[in-house]
């Protein structure tokens, strides 16, 4: 699917976020999004380039949804296809046949948790607006 680079922007952030969350203690006190923000630059880029490494394969492999005023919606199969085809391909082009050694219940963990993470990012994109309607504010 063709998403536009601030969509996928704020996918990967909020991913990333979500990942620096995550790996946090449960009994580390104080806020995640506050502690986001105290991170280093150099931190934040490596969590989201996790991220992206993540979820922008499947992203790109998502059918076309051409849809205005709303978020894209996905099936949960056109997401795991998706989710499936990206990560075989990253795990091959890294070690080929590192997919195929894989347990079919790694697999499907694997898969699942990236389908997590892709709806993650879905549900942070931006509303879609149409770009042929110029819409200029009243304040301008």
């Amino acid at each position: 699917m063709k998403f536009t680079e601030r969509e996928m922007t704020v996918a990967v952030d909020v991913v990333g976020k979500t990942l620096h969350a995550a790996k946090r203690p449960p009994w580390r006190r104080g806020d995640a999004d506050a502690e986001w923000e105290q991170l280093k630059p150099i931190e934040k880029y490596h969590h989201r380039a996790a991220a992206g490494e993540m979820i922008l394969g499947p992203l790109v492999a998502l059918p076309e949804r051409p849809t205005i005023g709303a978020r894209p919606e996905f099936t949960d199969q056109e997401l795991a296809s998706a989710a499936e085809e990206s990560t075989r391909n990253l795990m091959e082009h890294r070690k080929p046949g590192a997919w195929e050694r894989l347990s079919a219940k790694k697999r499907k963990v694997l898969v699942d948790s990236t389908v997590a993470f892709v709806r993650i990012g879905i549900n942070a994109m931006p509303i879609r607006q149409d770009p042929d309607a110029l819409i200029v504010p009243d304040h301008l």
